[in-house]
Parts: C-alpha cells; sequence; structure tokens
C-alpha cells in the first residue's frame, strides 16, 4: 500500500473552503478528509463545529461513482477536559475510519490567539502538554496524536527549551501514546510554515527511546495545493533516525507503509 496523506481538511471544517475533487486531482489511490470537530471552539466566537456527517456520507458515495479512488472517514477531534463524554455520544452514532486527537484550546482561548504572546511562554506550554496528557488519559480511540507542539507555534521556543524544561511531561504523554498503540504524526504546518523542524528533530528520538515506533505524515492541508506538502522532506528526517516506515489506519486496521 503507498502511504497517503492522513489529515487534510475540506469545506466540512470551519476554517477551510476546499472541496474534495480539488484534492483529488493528484489521484490518490485513498483518500480521508479529517475535518474539525471541536466543540464550544473559541477560534469559531464559542461554536461547536462538529463535520455535517450526512453531508461527507452523501459526498463520499456520490465521488465512489466516479473516481477508482478509495474513500474513508475521517475526523480531527479537539478535545477540552470535560467535553469527552459529549463527544463520545457524538462518535457512537457517527463511526469514522480514522480519527485524529488534538489540543488546540482550554475552553477560554485557542493556543494559537494573540492572548497566549501576553502570557509566560512556559506557564502556557505546562497548560498545554498537562492538557494533552489529561486527554490522553480520559479520551480513548484515537489513531494519531497530532502536531505535539501546537500549543508552543505562537511562542519561541527551542528543541532545547524542551530538553531543559518539559522532558518530564513530554515522555508521560509520549508513554501513553505508545500504551495506546497510537501513532506520532509530523505535521507539514508546524514542519515548514510555523518553522518548528527542530522541535520534531527532538522528540523522535524521544519517543523512539521509549519504545514508540508509529508515525505519519499529515499534510494538515486546507487548500489542495499544500496536499502532501513537505512529504520529502518530513521523510528525511525519519530517515536520519533510522526510521523507515509510516502506519495508516483504516477502522481496527493498521498498516506498514515504506516511507515514501
Amino acid at each position: 500500500m503507498k502511504y497517503y496523506d492522513q489529515h487534510l481538511h475540506t469545506f466540512l471544517s470551519f476554517d477551510s473552503k476546499e472541496i474534495f475533487e480539488n484534492y483529488l486531482l493528484n489521484k490518490p489511490p485513498y483518500f480521508v478528509a479529517t475535518d474539525h470537530l471541536d466543540l464550544r471552539n473559541p477560534g469559531d466566537n464559542f461554536q461547536d463545529d462538529i463535520p455535517d456527517y450526512d453531508k461527507l456520507a452523501q459526498k463520499l458515495s456520490e465521488l465512489e461513482a466516479n473516481y477508482p479512488t478509495t474513500f474513508l472517514k475521517g475526523v480531527e477531534i479537539g478535545v477540552v477536559p470535560g467535553q469527552e463524554e459529549q463527544i463520545n455520544d457524538y462518535l457512537n452514532d457517527h463511526p469514522y475510519d480514522l480519527k485524529l486527537l488534538s489540543i488546540h484550546q482550554n475552553g477560554k482561548f485557542d493556543y494559537m490567539d494573540d492572548v497566549v504572546l501576553s502570557k509566560d511562554k512556559y506557564k502556557v506550554a505546562k497548560m498545554y502538554f498537562d492538557q494533552m496528557a489529561q486527554v490522553l488519559d480520559t479520551f480513548s480511540g484515537a489513531q494519531i496524536l497530532t502536531h505535539f507542539e501546537y500549543g508552543l507555534r505562537r511562542l519561541d521556543f527551542t528543541a532545547e527549551d524542551l530538553e531543559e524544561h518539559f522532558e518530564k511531561e513530554l515522555t508521560t504523554i509520549l508513554k501513553k501514546v505508545i500504551q495506546k498503540e497510537m501513532a506520532l504524526e509530523i505535521n507539514a504546518k508546524s514542519f515548514g510554515y510555523y518553522q518548528n523542524a527542530n522541535l520534531y528533530r527532538y522528540i523522535i528520538p524521544l519517543y523512539k527511546s521509549l519504545g514508540g515506533t508509529f508515525f505519519t505524515l499529515g499534510s494538515d492541508a486546507h487548500q489542495a495545493s499544500d496536499y502532501e506538502a513537505l512529504f520529502p522532506e518530513m521523510s528525511g528526517l525519519l530517515k536520519e533516525f533510522g526510521i523507515n516506515f509510516l502506519v495508516t489506519f483504516q477502522k481496527n486496521d493498521r498498516f506498514l507503509t515504506e516511507l515514501p
């Protein structure tokens, strides 16, 4: 099986207008969109952003009739502690082939909001990593932990900062990821646009040293032109650490594929 992008967004996300057909110009053998599920989302006036599952199912049915691609249903789930029951109630009635776990916000602000610039960066990072660790304890069923450094994107952190101040927290998080048999995502927006490749250069060997073996690449595309963005560069980084396989998820099945 050829590896395919496992993190991208369409018009079913609050922050994208892209249509499926534009992604499909890449002729992928498999295609999965992972649109946002974020309850009381500060990035959207505290609305509940829940992808329209019926519209997704209808759209995939139409596409299946016209494309040779295998279509899967995906979702990116942003979790704030206390929301787990409501999220699980939704997921129990709406089955997905692929579920990404993300920490975007804390119920008061998104970690990308300007407000973080007025706070102590170490306190923000501690809050973010503690939330991630808690959610990994209280929420189950996701297969991939996305952009581990999302909460640091507006702040100035180096790999040395993480090692000195947060290696304990990150070790706890990574052990939980491994215990749950989840994968660690290398995120193209983080890697390129936010210039956090150095943070991945730190986290990859730490994860590997703890016994972590499952990695994914995700473009986090919100427009089709970013489909599989920076895959060669991110693959190259993994190969530097002796990693030659990626993992893809389809419901309860897991497949290892060679790095592209």
